[in-house]
């Protein structure tokens, strides 16, 4: 059947205000990543988009001070930057300068004028209502505003009790997290918040929205080695706790490995003057006073011209450059790696003088 050009034009016209043919969640072929990756890199990022409900949703990563939860945000958030460089990486802390360039920061006191605002449309309501009118302020806000700036991002909040605290509801911050967790797939942000127990966060703005819960531990072998077990949940409003759905991940992260990937990746020795205590020490030395820099320039070197292993050169390397639990620290090299992203904020674990009673 032959139609006019002016009935064709009505059709196309119709067509394009009815149906949506852009690529959606589901119907997706492939996972779009940066160039120049390596195959173990592609991996890990199709991994990541995977697991991560192609990177949207709320994950809290719960531990102790010195459980790695710190180290978690920042090495996901800085694998997404890498992998994924159009997805904007927003932060409530600055990162050390090996981090790189991220969207800028977003907490309390950068929304300061617009959560006094909301508090403003509160004044004079009755303690019944102020929790809904805030609530309404804070969608107005995640719907104009807050899309523009969080769409399409990685949002990473350290202390992520203070920003929806169960014990203070009627904090704008904790209304306006609220709205944002409720828009995080229409925004396409993925939301890591550390926190050391999951009581803090508010039953009703946080918890129903939270789609991960990672559980940090610590190796009692390598001392800046950490495992994290990321398994879904679905929060029992009934039980108030969240409930797991399927099989934990697991994810594991040498965080005093050197990286070539980070920042310039070249090992530097600081004290040339360094008397080496051990025979290690002093054969790693030697190639650095060589000249070489690379760690993997390093390790090949003395894997294939001498006798000690990956294992042997990276354990000597921690001991020459990182600052390890219970041990004297002596900075005598320094090299980029996962330790050197952010600077942890963690409140110290707290000790009690009083003995409990036998």
């Amino acid at each position: 059947m032959v139609q006019t050009a002016g009935k064709s034009s009505i059709a196309e016209q119709i067509d394009d205000e009815l149906f949506d043919d852009t690529i959606g969640y589901d119907d997706e072929p492939a996972v779009k990543t940066a160039g120049g990756l390596t195959l173990v890199e592609r991996v890990q990022a199709a991994t990541l988009y995977h697991l991560f409900n192609e990177l949207w949703g709320v994950c809290i990563v719960v531990g102790d001070p010195g459980s790695g939860k710190d180290l978690f945000g920042n090495v996901i958030a800085y694998k997404v930057k890498r992998y994924f460089p159009w997805k904007r990486i927003l932060r409530d802390e600055k990162p050390r300068a090996l981090f790189g360039k991220y969207a800028g920061l977003f907490n309390e006191e950068v929304l300061v004028g617009d959560l006094a605002k909301m508090q403003e449309v509160a004044v004079g309501v009755s303690a019944v209502r102020k929790r809904d009118v805030l609530q309404q302020a804070s969608d107005k806000w995640v719907t104009e505003r807050g899309a523009v700036l969080l769409k399409d991002s990685l949002l990473y909040l350290v202390e992520y009790w203070h920003y929806c605290y169960r014990r203070d509801p009627m904090n704008p911050m904790n209304t306006t997290m609220g709205g944002i967790h409720k828009e995080k797939r229409h925004i396409d942000t993925l939301i890591i918040g550390s926190v050391q127990t999951i009581r803090d966060l508010d039953r009703f703005t946080c918890l129903p929205w939270v789609d991960w819960r990672v559980t940090c531990v610590r190796s009692r072998v390598n001392l800046t080695g950490f495992t994290y077990f990321v398994e879904k949940v679905k929060y029992d409003r009934r039980m108030d706790m969240l409930i797991p759905v399927g099989v934990p991940f697991p994810m594991s992260f040498d965080a005093g490995k050197p990286r070539n990937y980070i920042g310039d990746g070249k090992v530097i020795l600081r004290k040339p003057d360094y008397r080496p205590e051990t025979e290690e020490e002093r054969v790693v030395l030697n190639v650095l006073r060589a000249g070489a820099d690379d760690y993997d320039d390093i390790v090949h070197t003395l894997e294939t011209d001498g006798d000690m292993t990956e294992d042997e050169t990276l354990v000597t390397l921690k001991e020459l450059g990182l600052k390890l639990p219970n041990r004297r620290p002596k900075f005598v090299v320094s090299y980029p790696c996962f330790f050197k992203l952010y600077n942890s904020k963690s409140p110290p674990q707290l000790k009690t003088r009083l003995k409990v009673a036998e």
